[in-house]
């Protein structure tokens, strides 16, 4: 599943009305995680910016860098928005289907060229292509329904877009238990993420919080205590707006969440003090917050401190 995800994620590479062709109309119903990052908020403004800066100067002379070559694919300038799902198999199932949908501009033609030279296989429709499977790891499916959409992921998830797509999209939006909760992020938000915590547990490779740190490892557990968790990036210019929360119907479960939270930015705070002092002022203004279903926590980064973290990360 990992190399899955990975080559969905090479070939690939808020919440208005959505139209047929749009990205984010095919959010499968059953979607446990999904994600969403607007590259064009990015590309228009001078914070985003820094990270495509950056990552232009990175040449890795790798497969992914040829491919997107040979496809006159360049993701920073081509792509708009990207939305990566992933639903269950089955009710109770470890496996998951994966999906990975783009609005942007793609030339057809030389993207179906990459994929033959690569030995990916047209099916007898070709409405999509099988990607060469490899060490066991399951086969994957790619479509370009059009020159404005590409669709990345395992081949039922593929097929089911594509499907969604002719029925004029998903209902995730309407009858999705999950999409209830999207309200809750800024709807300006450059990138978003929301997980319903119960079903994605469940799944090999779930989503989670890094456990090398102690506070890393005492908010992933107690994270999994909840029924919904979401995040959240807002480019604004001069700032980047972060945010999160949690939700639950315990209060015991939020109480514990709030203080482990709280503690998580103490440790942080205690940890850059002496390499990063500039960050213990950033850290002070982050906010936590309980309410009766809800833990948020939410803050900024000025721009300056960003670009110089930035900066540092790929020296």
């Amino acid at each position: 599943m990992k190399k899955l995800l990975l080559t969905c994620a090479a070939l690939a590479l808020a919440i208005p009305a959505f139209a047929k062709n749009d990205a984010l109309s095919l959010i499968p119903n059953d979607a446990v995680t999904v994600g969403v990052v607007r590259l064009a908020d990015m590309r228009s403004s001078p914070l985003s910016s820094t990270l495509f800066q950056q990552t232009d100067k990175v040449s890795t002379n790798g497969d992914a860098e040829v491919f997107l070559r040979e496809a006159g694919l360049q993701p920073t300038r081509d792509i708009d928005v990207i939305m990566v799902a992933t639903s269950p198999r089955a009710t109770l199932g470890r496996d998951a289907e994966v999906l990975v949908a783009a609005d942007g501009r793609f030339d057809v033609d030389r993207l179906t060229k990459a994929l033959d030279s690569r030995g990916a296989t047209r099916t007898a429709n070709s409405e999509y292509f099988l990607l060469p499977n490899s060490d066991g790891d399951r086969i994957g499916a790619v479509a370009f329904p059009d020159s404005h959409l590409a669709l990345v992921g395992t081949i039922e998830a593929v097929k089911a877009a594509l499907d969604a797509r002719a029925r004029g999209g998903t209902t995730f939006m309407s009858a999705s238990g999950l999409a209830r909760d999207l309200p809750r992020i800024d709807p300006h938000a450059t990138a978003w993420a929301i997980v319903d915590v119960a079903r994605a547990q469940r799944l090999a490779d779930g989503p989670h919080v890094s456990n090398r740190t102690t506070s890393g490892a005492a908010l992933n557990s107690a994270l999994k205590t909840m029924t919904t968790v979401a995040l959240w990036a807002t480019d604004s210019g001069d700032a980047l707006k972060l945010g999160a929360f949690g939700l639950s119907r315990d209060p015991e479960t939020l109480q514990l969440v709030e203080d482990t939270l709280r503690g998580a930015l103490a440790a942080m705070r205690l940890a850059v003090q002496d390499k990063q002092p500039q960050l213990v002022s950033v850290l002070r203004k982050f906010n936590v917050a309980r309410s009766d279903d809800s833990v948020t926590i939410s803050g900024s980064v000025p721009a300056s401190t960003f670009r110089e973290y930035v900066g540092k990360q790929t020296r």
